[in-house]
């Protein structure tokens, strides 16, 4: 089974800046009680981003983000924090890479994580994976959840697709 998601995450605040630049962005909550939201970073999204604020250069390594779209989000964050989520996965190999933003400065990351068949990176305890560390600087809590990941509600949603067709949509405010 495979988890390959995109998603922008934090406060309405921060998410609502991807409402004002895209007509393709769409806020989700991922669960009824959701801590935080999540922007799926889809390739349309990801276009209007590039096309407003430039491509910049892409990142050699870690999350597959261009130095433009970091310099927006290091924008929407102001005034708020705004978390990028980054899983690659099939039959538990794969990667996940995360970036945290607050108040407008890069706070965190990009990190990143690589599983292969060995295992041997995976068995880093779970709170020092890059998606946890971002989703706990967002103030996400376990309260009762594996971890932040699932306490996000990402567990239940193994793609783009599935967010689009199942988390609850937030209404958009142009």
């Amino acid at each position: 089974m495979g988890h390959a998601v995109r998603v922008f995450a934090g406060p309405l605040i921060a998410l609502r800046a991807f409402e004002r630049i895209s007509r393709h962005a769409r806020v989700y909550a991922l669960t009824p009680d959701a801590p935080v939201f999540v922007v799926p970073f889809t390739e349309d999204l990801e276009d209007d981003v590039q096309q407003l604020h430039g491509t910049g250069d892409w990142l050699q390594t870690g999350p597959r983000l261009s130095t433009g779209t970091m310099a927006f989000a290091d924008r929407a964050s102001q005034g708020a924090s705004l978390g990028y989520l980054e899983t690659e996965y099939f039959g538990g190999i794969g990667e996940q890479s995360a970036v945290l933003w607050q108040n407008g400065v890069l706070t965190l990351g990009p990190l990143s994580m690589s599983n292969d068949s060995s295992g041997a990176v995976g068995r880093r305890p779970r709170s020092l994976w890059p998606v946890n560390a971002v989703l706990r600087g967002l103030g996400v809590r376990i309260a009762g959840h594996d971890d932040e990941f699932d306490a996000l509600g990402l567990g239940a949603y193994r793609s783009l697709a599935a967010i689009a067709e199942r988390a609850q949509l937030i209404g958009r405010q142009d």
